[in-house]
């Protein structure tokens, strides 16, 4: 006589462990891997180039493009695309300026509240009028900086009290106050997607938009709340770039919306959405930091830099494209009853 079984008591079938393992280096193992030969590459090209320094740069580039990046990365899993983080944060960066008066980090908040605030208008727009964010955020993008050229004066400005960026530039083994808040900005935003409601919204409208729709999720929350914290991100980027050098100019990050965009990817962001995490940013952003360091040292002129990101950027699509076509192995199933 067959036993039967119980689906309340019934354990639900599991991988192997040893396929879990698998999974997590499919996960993440192209990256590891990328990032330690950039790394092994870097310190054998570049003698003088120490652990400690190449650690400290590759830390110090998550304080623009890393947090820049994370920001794209969100509207990215939301299955949008924000173009203009570059003048969003020369934007921020020259409203830091300006306001310095109020202290370091009174301007610092005050430049990333307004452009979360931003942020925000603009995600509500795009979710509210069904407008394709791409073709939105490269008009916010062209409107933005001419508003920097605007609160500029059509020109570079600079603090007219420079004491009042040092604690912006000291320094603990490898650790700066900048530093220190990246390291802040991914916890909180890597807490938020995984353990929040709204973050969860996020994944759910970038991996099956109409699905979600469906399902009640809501769109337009989730749309608003993406851009907020990517026009946020990027507005704490420009204030803290812009109090470290004591200025701001109306053309500057020009080139931080390719970077960011770049490091996600690299880092294994989908660009259609639902899929990547901060982790795939954080290494996404240790690699281009990486190699712009090493190349900075060896005093290698900028267009190299994108060379080398580009090459690096066309490698990890190949490696994904061709673990992706390595076929998944069967889950291992309970033991079927016997007589």
């Amino acid at each position: 006589m067959a036993t039967a079984i119980d689906p309340k008591t019934t354990p639900p079938p599991n991988r192997a462990p040893g396929w879990q393992r698998l999974e997590w280096l499919r996960e993440y193992g192209i990256q590891l891997i990328v990032l330690v030969a950039v790394l092994v590459l870097v310190l054998v090209t570049t003698p003088g180039f120490g652990p400690e320094a190449v650690l400290f740069s590759t830390l110090n580039g998550f304080t623009l493009v890393g947090i820049t990046a994370l920001g794209v990365a969100v509207t990215m899993i939301a299955g949008e695309l924000d173009l203009s983080v570059g003048s969003m944060a020369a934007v921020a960066a020259v409203l830091t300026i300006q306001f310095e008066s109020l202290g370091l980090f009174g301007a610092i908040a005050l430049a990333t509240a307004a452009a979360a605030a931003v942020g925000a208008v603009q995600g509500y727009l795009i979710a509210r009028l069904r407008i394709n964010s791409l073709v939105f955020t490269v008009a916010t993008l062209i409107l933005l900086r001419g508003l920097a050229y605007i609160f500029s004066g059509e020109g570079p400005i600079a603090l007219t009290d420079y004491t009042m960026s040092d604690p912006l530039l000291g320094r603990i083994a490898i650790l700066s106050g900048p530093i220190n808040v990246a390291i802040i900005v991914f916890v909180a935003v890597g807490l938020f997607l995984a353990y929040t409601r709204w973050g969860r919204e996020i994944y759910a409208i970038g991996g099956a938009r109409q699905e979600a729709t469906i399902a009640g999720v809501p769109v337009r929350r989730a749309i608003t709340v993406t851009f907020t914290l990517s026009a946020g991100c990027a507005g704490l980027a420009g204030a803290m770039s812009a109090m470290r050098g004591a200025s701001a100019t109306p053309a500057a990050f020009d080139g931080l919306l390719l970077a960011a965009v770049a490091a996600a990817l690299i880092g294994g962001i989908s660009l259609y959405g639902g899929r990547g995490g901060v982790l795939h940013v954080a290494l996404g952003v240790a690699i281009v930091s990486l190699v712009s360091a090493g190349l900075a040292v060896r005093g290698e002129q900028s267009y190299v830099v994108q060379l080398a990101t580009g090459a690096l950027l066309f490698l990890v699509i190949a490696l994904e494209f061709f673990a992706r076509r390595v076929p998944d192995s069967p889950a291992s199933l309970p033991p079927s009853p016997k007589a």
